[in-house]
């Protein structure tokens, strides 16, 4: 029984060396909570690429305002054309010069009103006979507006995907505030749990420290006589086990710190700046035993107004609202009232023949005009031309179909139930959060309690086993218990950290509480 006892512990000793030969080498990193938060924020990359989302949104929404820029466009245009002629007073070809000149000023007005200035300035040069006018030179300018009356007419109408874009952007902004206290919340869980983790491995490091301490004796004192070999055997199994809980400590350690590298995005296996050496993350915050009470009644008030999942299903039911007015507005007939005010202006080289007949073919004077007589003679206003038009159009498609309309209205209702659902899901989650930290708390007065008792109970069972009233093994079972108490009061403090980290995640108050920042993003 000796001799296997000293073969498993051999072996586990072994193990452990070579363990410890194959790691690489570490460097130290020393964290607060709150560098550690900082961090995550900083280098986050599920945060990275959530943030994209707003700035895309934020960019969706000036393309739907382009739309009421106004616009400017100029245009020329010129040809030199000869082409037969089909008159034979005219000669064998029709030579003809053409060029224009025009611009047009337009806008488009959130009540469905377009307003268009355009004007324009051509010249026609031809050898076509009894032309009374060569060149001539043609001027207009135009001011129009058309305005929707029904279907498209009014603000709502027409600003609807700048609204359904800044909705957009908003939720955007909740979703990624969402994720922002998603994320500290798991930097701080993970903290924490680094912190129990590391604690508790000094809990059973300084028990095997005592155990090995214990060993020690018992082999000196079997060699004096004074112990039997059974006591050192159940002292080495003692030793073994202690080491078998250490290699057992020393995974949850790594696996806990890994977690938290993850989050504030450190390599797991090679330092920062692909160092060879592996980063060890040492907590420097120890857990408060700081205790906070928070009624329910406030819990939940201060959840509805700073929860971003309930601010985006109020969006989303207001988007469904629009959506349905948009709709029905889009079933109504096109009528429209246009207005257009003509100006024309027209100048060039008159011919004057004989008896003013041009059939004569005889020219007994001309009046010289250029382009810009044409010009000018629109602003001195010789013709004045209003044209008001009336126009209606009823598409049989909107009398015959209204699927677009009924579609929008089972989304709003879909959205109204969505809402309610994520009320209820929010008190849920906020009476469950404020549970677990009334537990919390009370686990840390339980633990405590516990580990002073068995504290107690290992001096006393001390005191027996001195005077051979109990033996090594009741000794070594009181041990155990209280190193389990030690680490049961760890958790219990580590634990209650969480939990009230929980709890101000679903509330939604983590970055007003710890005054965080996030790349000049407003929460």
């Amino acid at each position: 029984m000796k001799k296997k006892a000293g073969i498993i512990l051999s072996a586990i000793l072994i193990f452990a060396a070579a363990a410890a030969a194959q790691s690489p080498p570490s460097q130290a990193l020393s964290l607060t909570l709150a560098e550690c938060v900082e961090r995550a924020l900083k280098s986050n990359l599920d945060l990275s690429i959530e943030a994209f989302n707003p700035s895309l949104a934020e960019e969706s929404k000036r393309i739907t305002l382009e739309q009421f820029l106004p616009q400017f466009e100029i245009s020329t245009d010129y040809y030199d054309r000869q082409i037969p002629s089909t008159w034979g007073v005219e000669g064998q070809t029709v030579h003809s010069k053409y060029d224009s000149m025009g611009f047009q000023l337009s806008t488009h007005l959130v009540t469905g009103t377009d307003v268009v200035l355009s004007g324009y300035s051509s010249m026609t040069d031809t050898n076509r006979a009894y032309t009374t006018i060569n060149p001539s030179y043609d001027s207009q300018l135009v001011f129009s507006l058309s305005q929707k009356l029904l279907k498209g007419f009014g603000p709502a109408v027409n600003r609807y995907e700048t609204t359904k874009a800044e909705s957009v952007y908003d939720q955007s902004l909740g979703t990624l505030k969402a994720a922002v206290l998603s994320t500290v919340y798991q930097v701080e869980a993970a903290y924490w749990n680094l912190v129990n983790a590391r604690e508790s491995l000094r809990v059973i490091e300084a028990s095997l420290a005592q155990s090995r301490d214990t060993l020690a004796r018992d082999r000196e004192a079997a060699r004096i006589g004074s112990k039997t070999s059974v006591d050192v055997l159940s002292s080495e199994t003692e030793v073994a086990s202690r080491e078998t809980s250490l290699l057992t400590y020393q995974a949850s350690l790594e696996k806990a710190e890994n977690q938290l590298k993850v989050l504030l995005a450190i390599p797991v296996e090679k330092g920062e700046g692909g160092a060879d050496e592996r980063v060890r993350i040492i907590p420097a915050d120890k857990p408060s035993a700081e205790r906070r009470t928070i009624a329910l009644d406030e819990a939940l008030r201060t959840a509805r107004k700073e929860r971003p999942e309930i601010a985006n299903a109020e969006s989303q039911l207001a988007d469904a609202g629009l959506d349905v007015r948009y709709n029905r507005n889009q079933l109504l007939p096109d009528l429209s009232l246009n207005f257009a005010i003509r100006n024309p202006g027209q100048s060039g080289i008159k011919y004057v023949f004989q008896d003013d007949n041009y059939l004569t073919g005889i020219v007994i004077d001309k009046i010289e005009g250029s382009r810009w007589d044409s010009i000018s003679n629109i602003f001195k206003q010789h013709y004045n031309n209003m044209f008001v038009t009336l126009t209606l159009n009823v598409p049989l498609a909107n009398m015959l179909s209204r699927a677009a309309l009924a579609r929008a209205r089972l989304s709003q209702d879909k959205a109204r139930l969505t809402l309610e659902k994520a009320r209820r899901d929010l008190e849920a989650e906020v009476l469950d959060a404020v549970k677990d930290l009334e537990t919390a708390g009370r686990k840390i007065e339980a633990s405590t309690r516990y580990r002073e008792l068995m504290e107690k109970k290992v001096e006393a069972a001390n005191e027996k086993y001195q005077l051979g009233l109990v033996d090594r093994e009741w000794l070594f079972s009181y041990q155990s218990s209280l190193d389990q108490a030690k680490s049961s009061e760890i958790q219990a403090v580590t634990g209650y950290r969480i939990a009230l980290a929980k709890l101000e995640q679903v509330m939604g108050t983590t970055i007003k509480a710890k005054g965080l920042k996030f790349r000049g993003f407003g929460f």
